[in-house]
């Protein structure tokens, strides 16, 4: 009978750690169900720098002059074929010279005269032949025969005229034989291969700009060519009408693709900013009280509020909310909550 009962108290023990045990390892099972871990990827937040660019649409312009002469006369020869390209100091027009060649001539003779005379004189007077009053009046007129000389010089050689600077001529807007008056329009010069664009950009960024930021302009014309230049010219002041700052940069042009009065896109660039922290934008996820991120604390995943700032195309600034070096989900936030463990892939990131 002792026997029997020691044998009951034994499978009695037994029955009630196998219930403990039961009950226990359901337990842990039930936990490991309730909180898996999930594999999710993630980055660590680096500082970056960003480059600060302004984007605006803006008008090509040329550098452009009208040939005008200084003396009226009759056009004797054209001297270039209409839409070609000239060089600095090539002629272009000549008029009749006879008129003026001869009032060179004539001048020429006078002040050769009165230079003699005034010599002679100066001689004379040194030996108190001549008055003093002699001598004053052969200076005076041996200097205004001179000048006279000068301007007949002068007149002459602006009967035939120049082209001030390399450019494309467009068509002669006169013919040979033809009278022209003193600043009658004879032809356009125009410097296609320097161009200047000129446009706004918003008063906020008048702090950041100054002269020689580099500028590189796009057009339909041209889809998969730039253009590249420097800021030449900042106004003074603000548009009155917008409150804009109006500006132009010069562009090279030496294959004289671009054409004056083109609509072109401007990208003004800043120079970069300090460092600031960039997360790839997949990482955001929209809260009730604004956009946050899930980061990676002990290996468990926690929702953080975050206030960002620039956008990028596949990155976005975070302004506060994240330091440098946290990791953050970039992948699987769907699949987390607060509190829940994490396995992590760290993604490569070009810094």
């Amino acid at each position: 009978m002792i026997k029997y009962k020691k044998i009951c108290i034994v499978l009695f023990g037994l029955i009630a750690l196998l219930v403990v045990w039961l009950y226990i390892n359901h337990s842990v099972k039930a936990a490991k169900i309730e909180n898996p871990s999930v594999w999710v990827s993630a980055v660590k937040v680096k500082p970056s720098q960003l480059e600060r660019k302004i984007t605006a649409v803006g008008t090509l312009f040329t550098r452009s002059v009208e040939i005008t002469p200084e003396v009226a006369g009759h056009i004797n020869a054209i001297l270039f074929q209409d839409g070609v390209e000239v060089k600095a100091e090539m002629p272009l027009f000549k008029f009749e010279d006879a008129i003026y060649q001869s009032k060179y001539e004539l001048a020429q003779a006078k002040f050769s005269y009165s230079k003699n005379k005034y010599e002679r004189i100066k001689i004379l007077s040194t030996k108190g032949i001549v008055s003093k009053q002699a001598l004053d009046e052969a200076e005076a007129e041996y200097k205004e025969k001179k000048a006279d000389a000068d301007e007949s010089r002068v007149m002459l050689s602006k009967i035939k005229l120049t082209a001030p600077f390399d450019g494309i001529l467009s068509r002669s807007k006169v013919n040979i034989g033809e009278f022209v008056t003193i600043g009658q329009s004879l032809v356009t010069l125009t410097d296609t291969t320097h161009l200047r664009v000129e446009y706004h950009v918003p008063e906020t960024f008048l702090r950041y700009i100054k002269p020689g930021q580099p500028v590189q302009i796009t057009t339909p014309a041209f889809p998969n060519k730039k253009f590249f230049g420097k800021v030449a010219y900042i106004a003074p002041t603000l548009n009155s009408d917008n409150r804009s700052l109006s500006l132009y940069a010069e562009i090279e042009n030496p294959k004289h693709e671009l054409l004056s009065g083109m609509f072109v896109n401007v990208e003004h660039s800043l120079g970069n900013s300090e460092h600031i922290l960039l997360i790839p934008a997949r990482s955001l996820v929209p809260g009730l009280e604004g956009e946050q991120v899930f980061k990676i604390v002990d290996r468990k995943a926690q929702p953080v509020p975050v206030e960002v700032g620039t956008r990028l195309a596949a990155e976005i600034q975070i302004v506060k909310g994240l330091s440098a070096n946290d990791i953050v989900i970039t992948d699987g936030q769907l699949k987390v909550k607060k509190g829940l463990p994490v396995e992590f892939k760290l993604e490569d990131r070009t810094s």
